[in-house]
This record gives structure tokens, C-alpha cells and sequence, in this order.
């Protein structure tokens, strides 16, 4: 499906994309996990993970961003509902590669640690809950503030290649397996419940786009299987076997 000349977009509406309050919170959050993880376990790989996937995202998003494969609308600080400040495009920038790298990584790595810990377990449904909650409370609009195509040549040779490195980096690391696909789960978990609800309220959705008889590109009519499609990659690969990735540079001892 994704090999097709068809277009695969993933469109993002409302205030998600753009709202820098949402990502700052997400922000303390993760260093929050970090901190504890540090004091309890005297271990800084959280802080590692956090800090260079940050890092990598944000020159990520640069890049999405100058290629024109994401565009995005500026991000808003709101200080009240009737109070808001555009925030500088390169700290709008940092706060995405934090949130989109950094955060769900961090989150990843401290609870695929703790998997088996019941009271952690509760904690990262309280976790969910949270997300769902606030994405349940957002006002839904219909501007359109980020539009990404999944399906381009250069995203799916990339993609390719990391799955390929993950894989080949299991094989020759082995006592690390364990730990990262414990990893790898969360970041699926947590992912498909924020993606279900996100799409449900209709904050997210996808677009296809096939050629006509004319060869131009027109709107293909909603299709529920191309949707599930389209995100189920987006949750597996772009993020989760994306994010798995910077264990290999950065945990690896």
C-alpha cells in the first residue's frame, strides 16, 4: 500500500501541532521520570535517552520542516484564553523534537523497565488516562496546522534502514533484547491509545490522494482500512521502531 503511487498523508487538526503549553508539560513530565529513575536506581540512561533523542529530533524536525514534508503552522503559548504569544520558530522547533523524541522515549525506556511492576503498571494507565483526559477535553476545529506525507521515498528508505539496523543490532546484542522490546511495547501502547483518541475526537486524520484519469492527484473517498492502515504504521515504525533506535547509539554499552 505505502510502495503505491498513491499520497499518504497524516493530517493534524486543532491546537495539538501548535499549542507549546501541551509540550512543556509533557516536557517536565519526562525529566520528572528521569529524576525519579536517577534517585531510586542511581541510573542516568533515562536523562541519556532524553537528552540525545531531543537532540535528534529537533535536527529532525529541521529537516521535515525544510523539506516541506511536514509543514507546520507556528507554535502559541497561551498564558490565558484570551493571552497568547507565537513562540520563536527555533524554541517551537526544540519543544516538537522534545515532546515527538525526547518524551516518548523517556517514557518508553522507564516503563519497559518496569513492566512487571504493578504499582509502575498503574501508574502508566493513570498515565494514559491523563492523555486521553486532555485529549478529550480539547476543542475540536477544523484548521488544518500540520500535514505530513508518510509514504515519500525518502521517508520509507529511511524507515527501512532503521528497521533493518534494529533488527541486526538485537541479533548481535542480545542481553539487550529483552529491554528493548519491553521498550518497544510501551511505546506502541502508549502511542495507539493517544493515535485512537486523537483520531476518534478527529484531531488526526489521513488523507489519500490518487490519480484521476488526467493523471492529477484528487481526493480519494474516506476509507476507514487505508486510516488503520496509515496510523498503524505511523505507531509501529515512525515512532516506536524510530525511537528504538536511539537505544542502540545510546544505551549500548
Amino acid at each position: 500500500m505505502l510502495l503505491s503511487n498513491n499520497k499518504y498523508n497524516i493530517v493534524r487538526v486543532g491546537d495539538f501541532a501548535t499549542r507549546a503549553n501541551t509540550k512543556i508539560n509533557y516536557c517536565l513530565f519526562s525529566i520528572g521520570l528521569c529524576l525519579d529513575d536517577y534517585i531510586m536506581n542511581n541510573s542516568i540512561d533515562c536523562f541519556i535517552i532524553l537528552s540525545y533523542s531531543t537532540i535528534i529530533w529537533t535536527f529532525i524536525e529541521f529537516i521535515l520542516h525544510i523539506s516541506n514534508t511536514r509543514n507546520i503552522k507556528p507554535m502559541i503559548y497561551y498564558y490565558s484564553k484570551d493571552d497568547s504569544q507565537v513562540v520563536p520558530y527555533y524554541i517551537g522547533l526544540f519543544l516538537q523534537g522534545f515532546q515527538e523524541g525526547g518524551c516518548i522515549t523517556t517514557i518508553g525506556l522507564y516503563f519497559g523497565d518496569r513492566l512487571f511492576s504493578f504499582y509502575h503498571v498503574i501508574f502508566l494507565h493513570i498515565v494514559i488516562i491523563f492523555i486521553v483526559i486532555n485529549v478529550c477535553n480539547k476543542t475540536k476545529t477544523t484548521k488544518r496546522n500540520s500535514i505530513r506525507q508518510v509514504n515519500t521515498s525518502g521517508s520509507l528508505i529511511t524507515m527501512s534502514s532503521v528497521t533493518l539496523c534494529n533488527i541486526k543490532s538485537l541479533y548481535e546484542h542480545q542481553q539487550h533484547v529483552y529491554r528493548q522490546l519491553s521498550m518497544f511495547f510501551v511505546m506502541i501502547y502508549v502511542s495507539s491509545w493517544w493515535t485512537f483518541f486523537v483520531w476518534y475526537k478527529g484531531f488526526r486524520t489521513v488523507d489519500v490522494y490518487i490519480k484521476d484519469h488526467h493523471d492529477q492527484y484528487i481526493v480519494q473517498k474516506y476509507n476507514l482500512y487505508d486510516t488503520v492502515k496509515v496510523l498503524s504504521y505511523d505507531i509501529i515504525f515512525e515512532i516506536a521502531m524510530a525511537y528504538l533506535f536511539f537505544y542502540r547509539f545510546l544505551i549500548y554499552e
